[in-house]
């Protein structure tokens, strides 16, 4: 009868030493800053063939964004004068 009172506080402390190591725990798990989603960019307008790349690609000329130096360089020789 001692030994299964004993195993019976044994096992209540053990589930209680579990539950709080839980309970403590789980607040830094809140603290824990969220991931990153995916970063949104600026896209620009290619003024030559409408194609949109990030603003960080894009060549820009007189406020008129480019796809690429060819597009910019096309466009100029026919609009810019």
């Amino acid at each position: 009868m001692g030994l299964i009172r004993l195993l019976i506080i044994a096992a209540l402390i053990y589930v209680v030493w579990r539950v709080l190591k839980n309970l403590l725990a789980a607040p830094r798990q809140a603290e824990a800053p969220p991931p990153e989603g995916p970063r949104q960019e600026l896209m620009r307008k290619c003024a030559q063939c409408g194609v949109h790349v990030p603003d960080h690609e894009a060549f820009t000329h007189n406020g008129k964004h480019f796809c690429s130096q060819e597009h910019q360089r096309v466009y100029l020789e026919h609009h810019d004068q």
